[in-house]
């Protein structure tokens, strides 16, 4: 497995991580299932997990919680954890939990929680959850409530490293230009239709050091990115009265014919694109069965595309440049349990 120094922090992370958002019982996956992935993940070099509160309602934070008991030695891995969406959680029966996002004793009552169920005395990463939502982050500052309770436990060492995640790869860059994150995960930054994560986001994250990790770039298993669906792409995208659907709908078509063409799969075509970005030191993709991971390891096993291959994508992507309001990943994106 490839390995990358992630920014500022000098943590030797796996190109290749593992996001805890599906393997919980949010997706019909038991507790012996999302051990079995874990297990098979740290067994295989994988050495980066994510995590956050709101992730199966803190179900994901106990499993990490159960594997770093199992695993508490050599294969120990590095967790990046989330705080956010506090109104979801354990503060949710609050008359008006929304407030609890600017006060830093609710903040750090949530933070606790997290520690609880993870079984942990110190965060790895801590991360400010979707930095865009109910903060109120200054983007050009990074002052907020959350960031003044983040580098007070830095301070104290009770997080080695802070960061923020977000969809929007504008704001995690306007924030890196504070120098004062560690870390940004950035989802649906990066996938076979897009690289929006390079616009803003990584010229400031090398600027500064800052690690950079990406997640959501199967769209959240999207039909059309996960598998080809060529008569889903004509009948929904391309015979779309929306422009943007239909840009959408002709590059998933020159997607497919390229992966036809190389004789692999859209998630191993996405996997390793994701991986030909050195930029980018780890990429934590989601597993909802055991056969999820391992197809994913054997994808980056399978190494990053040669730089002519990624161009033939980049040009792909940027067919839809002229479309007016071109889409996000975050617009294209539809979370199924199935």
């Amino acid at each position: 497995m490839i390995k990358r120094t992630l920014g500022r922090t000098g943590y030797e992370v796996s190109a290749l991580g593992l996001g805890g958002f599906q393997f919980t019982s949010m997706f019909d996956v038991s507790p012996e299932e999302a051990d079995a992935i874990i297990d098979y993940a740290l067994a295989n070099g994988v050495n980066f997990i994510d995590t956050a509160q709101c992730y199966g309602g803190g179900e994901s934070e106990a499993i990490v919680g159960r594997a770093l008991q199992r695993h508490s030695g050599a294969d120990k891995p590095l967790v990046c954890a989330k705080v956010g969406h506090l109104h979801e959680g354990i503060l949710a029966g609050m008359r008006n939990p929304i407030e609890a996002f600017q006060d830093p004793g609710k903040i750090l009552a949530a933070i606790k929680h997290s520690m609880w169920l993870m079984r942990i005395d110190h965060f790895d990463l801590l991360l400010m959850h979707e930095v865009e939502r109910e903060w109120k982050a200054d983007f050009d500052t990074g002052n907020c409530v959350c960031m003044e309770v983040l580098e007070q436990l830095k301070k104290e060492g009770i997080a080695e490293y802070i960061g923020g995640s977000s969809w929007d790869c504008n704001a995690l860059a306007r924030m890196v230009k504070t120098d004062r994150l560690d870390v940004v995960m950035v989802a649906g930054g990066i996938s076979l239709l897009n690289r929006w994560m390079y616009d803003e986001l990584v010229p400031a994250a090398k600027e500064h050091n800052v690690g950079v990790v990406v997640g959501g770039c199967l769209g959240q298993n999207n039909r059309f990115l996960v598998t080809e669906d060529r008569e889903g792409v004509q009948k929904e995208l391309l015979n779309s009265s929306d422009p943007r659907q239909a840009a959408q709908g002709k590059k998933l078509s020159l997607l497919y014919d390229l992966a036809d063409e190389m004789g692999i799969t859209m998630i191993q075509m996405a996997v390793r694109y994701v991986l030909a970005h050195e930029e980018i030191h780890s990429h934590t993709m989601g597993a909802r069965a055991l056969a999820h991971i391992k197809d994913n390891i054997k994808s980056a096993q399978m190494g990053p595309l040669s730089a002519d291959v990624v161009a033939r994508i980049d040009a792909i992507q940027d067919l839809d440049r002229d479309v007016s309001g071109s889409m996000k990943l975050k617009e294209f994106t539809v979370v199924s349990s199935k």
